[in-house]
This record gives structure tokens, C-alpha cells and sequence, in this order.
């Protein structure tokens, strides 16, 4: 009896996982350009097959010409940096410029994933090794930033004279990440999609995608700003566009360059409370059924920042997933992809953590933003407990000391007496205190 119980103990602790950063990268699988950072290139850092081999970080301008009837354009490409939105967005901008983008950071971080450089034409999927259940329900932490978008600058001729026409420049980086769930025999070595609006899912069979879009899609997304929607076709190939949506995508900043913390949950039944939130589509049909006593419909919710400190979910969706994937263990992989296509971004995860016996363990996800850099994050900052005496009576070294004052004693040198006939203290007799007249 006790190996069993043992035996269970270690299946939940394989299923319960978190990285408040990636220097630790223990169960975890890197495909394609995807790889580890630490902000700067510091040779003497980079250990394993991973560290720094998504860090790009003088990019090759790209050049190219065309003509139209009556301009030759002749176009640049390259990673944008931020002290130049201010120009662009004031005199030069052009179609699809983003008002404002963030460069990545130009001092050591702590190590996070990089699934794609500022790079054109780039994939890459972070997974967790090992299967871990889905049906029965799991919850999902992680913080993401996404920077140095590409910028495109036009100058415009007179095809005629070749004088100089005007010039514009567009930043906006692409194509976004998706949180993927997908099952594959081969397993998950070289799981990964197609490039570009693929986000490297695309095509993936056995899979949904909760995909957070950042670039505009002419004819194929629904809406042309930043946003979140959910992608399958069951065990079919995935697709990132209409075939694939399974309910109208939500606008919602993503790749402003901000640290943003998102929450993704999957319950067992159906959550009454997030039902003004719900999207479908009439792909979503299929899957809205029981599937036996223990699989019926669930609900599938995303909060993104200020809704996770709030149970203010951005979008949800009825939908039981032992329908829509097929799993022979009711275990599946778990990850990120990502891509770039023409124009690009640096796409970052820079923490996670995984849980699939809801309620989760609130210790554990108290460690997710370990270096309090998103501002969402709502956490109580650790502290030890007051003791005893001024102070809290605790001079263990380590965290700060819960509800208690420094000490504000002023610091001063003692007093000299120097006057000769000078009294210390107060007289027992009472007349004598005051000097007389």
C-alpha cells in the first residue's frame, strides 16, 4: 500500500511543474530556432545546445526594389529600435505601423525561452518532455514579452526622373505564439508548424492552439490587431485561420513590447459565472457533447493580466476536449510555438507553470514571477512571521520581516556636560527644580 501511495505521489509531482525562469531547463525540449537567453551576448555564459542560439542581435538589413506605375520603391528592413517610434509615428508612418514597440532588454535578465529571433522566416516550440492529463482539468501560468519588431522603411521615386518622392516606415512586428496541446505517436522532437501566420503550429495534427496573434493577415484574420482565439480541427491538420477557429478571436494587447502575465484554465463542467465571456462558432458543434461520466463538457477560459488578479476572464469557451483531441492515455504534450515570416519579433517566454489537479497548489505559483518584473502579478511578496520583541524578535537572514517598523532611534553622539553647576536629572523637591528668578 504504501509503494502505491508513493508511486502516486511521484505522478503528481511529474505533472505539476514550474519555471520561474528558464536557467534551469531540466524536462524540457527545444525544437528548431527556439533556444535560451539572457538579454546580452555573453560568450562566457552560454552553456548547452540552446543558450543564445535565438539571439540575433545585428540583423542584416534586408533591400529590396519594385516598381509601381508611377514610383519605384525602393525598401529596408530591419529591427526597429524604440528611440525611433517617436519619428515615425509623428511624420513617417505607414500602413499597419504600430504606435509603439519596446526594445528587448540591453542589460542581463534572468534566462528566458526565445522562440524566435528578429529574424525573417524563423519557427520555434518549447515542450515539456513528459505527457501530462488534460482531461480532467489544468491550470496554466506564464509571462511573455514580445520585442524589437521589424521595421520597414520605403523611400519612393519618380520612376520617370528618380526624384526623390517621399519615404515611409512601418514597425510592427510577426507573427505572434500560440500555447499548444497536442498528442503525436513520434512524440514531440520535432513537433512544429508551418512559418509565418502558421505560428508554428499550423498543420500539427491532433492539436489545439490557444493562439495570441500579432500581425495582420489580409484576408484571412477576422480582425487586424493584436488578439487571442482557439484553433483546432480535432485530429485533422491545424489550421491558424477561419478553418481552424473554433469562436471569434479577442483584441487585446500583446506585442507592445510590455511583460504580460496570462492564465489558462480548463475545467471539467460547465462554469456558469464565465458565460458572458463565451465565443463559438459553428465548428465548435461537434465537440459541445458528453462523452461518458466522466467527460462531459468543460470550459475552456483565458484571463490575461489585470483579469488573472480578478477572475476577469478575456475570453471563454464551452467545448470537451476528449472529443476534439484523441488521446490514448488522456495524456497529451504541452508547449509553445512560434514563427516569423517576411517581418519578425523577438518572442519570449519568461516563465511557466503547469498544473493539472485543480484546485493548484498556491505555494507553487506563488514562485511564477520569482523576479517581480510583470505588475499584474498578485502574489503576497514572502515574508517571515513576527516574533517575538521589537522588531519581530527574527534575525534569520533571508526575506523581510512581516508587519514590523525599523528601528528609528536617531543616531547623535552622547552629551558633554561643560557648565560647572549644571544639574542632571530632576530633584525629588519639587522648588528647587526651577532656577530661581
Amino acid at each position: 500500500l504504501l509503494q502505491l501511495i508513493f508511486f502516486i505521489q511521484i505522478i503528481f509531482v511529474a505533472s505539476d511543474f514550474i519555471y520561474a525562469d528558464f536557467n534551469e531547463t531540466t524536462g524540457l525540449l527545444f525544437v528548431a530556432d527556439a533556444g535560451t537567453t539572457n538579454c546580452i551576448d555573453i560568450p562566457e555564459q552560454r552553456y548547452g545546445d540552446v543558450q543564445g542560439k535565438a539571439d540575433v542581435f545585428n540583423l542584416a538589413v534586408i533591400h529590396e526594389v519594385s516598381e509601381l506605375t508611377d514610383l519605384t520603391t525602393e525598401s529596408f528592413t530591419e529591427t526597429n529600435q524604440a528611440i525611433y517610434n517617436e519619428e515615425i509615428q509623428s511624420d513617417l508612418a505607414g500602413f499597419l505601423h504600430r504606435g509603439s514597440t519596446a526594445s528587448a532588454p540591453d542589460k542581463e535578465c534572468a534566462v528566458r525561452v526565445r522562440l524566435t529571433p528578429s529574424n525573417p522566416s524563423k519557427r520555434g516550440a518549447l515542450w515539456y518532455r513528459e505527457e501530462v492529463p488534460v482531461f480532467n482539468g489544468f491550470e496554466t501560468y506564464f509571462t511573455f514579452q514580445i520585442s524589437d519588431h521589424s521595421k520597414e522603411c520605403t523611400i519612393h521615386r519618380d520612376q520617370y526622373f528618380s526624384q526623390f518622392h517621399h519615404r515611409t516606415c512601418s514597425v510592427r512586428g510577426a507573427d505572434g505564439f500560440a500555447f499548444v496541446i497536442h498528442w503525436d505517436e513520434d512524440g514531440t522532437d520535432n513537433s512544429i508548424g508551418g512559418y509565418g501566420g502558421n505560428l508554428g503550429y499550423g498543420g500539427m495534427k491532433n492539436s489545439l492552439a490557444i493562439h495570441f496573434d500579432i500581425w495582420q493577415n489580409p484576408g484571412s484574420d477576422l480582425i487586424g490587431v493584436d488578439h487571442i482565439s482557439f484553433q483546432s480541427r480535432g485530429v485533422l491538420p491545424n489550421d491558424p485561420y477561419s478553418a481552424g477557429l473554433l469562436g471569434l478571436p479577442r483584441a487585446t494587447p500583446i506585442g507592445d513590447g510590455a511583460i504580460h502575465l496570462a492564465k489558462i484554465v480548463y475545467f471539467n463542467s460547465l462554469r456558469p459565472e464565465y458565460l458572458d465571456y463565451i465565443v463559438a462558432s459553428d465548428t465548435l458543434m461537434p465537440y459541445l457533447l458528453d462523452n461518458g461520466e466522466q467527460k462531459r463538457i468543460g470550459t475552456l477560459v483565458v484571463f490575461v493580466d489585470d483579469g488573472v488578479a480578478t477572475d476577469t476572464p478575456l475570453v471563454s469557451m464551452p467545448i470537451n476536449l476528449s472529443l476534439l483531441l484523441k488521446l490514448p492515455a488522456d495524456k497529451a504534450y504541452v508547449g509553445f510555438t512560434s514563427a516569423t515570416g517576411r517581418f519578425f519579433a523577438k518572442q519570449d517566454i519568461l516563465s511557466w507553470y503547469w498544473c493539472d489537479e485543480v484546485p493548484c497548489n498556491p505555494v507553487k505559483r506563488s514562485d511564477l514571477d520569482y523576479h517581480i518584473l510583470n505588475k499584474f502579478y498578485k502574489d503576497k511578496p514572502r515574508t517571515f512571521g513576527p516574533g517575538e520583541g521589537y522588531g519581530g524578535g527574527d534575525e534569520t537572514p533571508g526575506f523581510p520581516i512581516e508587519n514590523t517598523s525599523p528601528d528609528t532611534t536617531p543616531l547623535s553622539a552622547e552629551k558633554s556636560y561643560f557648565a560647572e553647576n549644571e544639574k542632571v536629572g530632576l530633584s525629588e523637591d519639587a522648588s528647587i527644580q526651577i532656577p530661581d528668578a
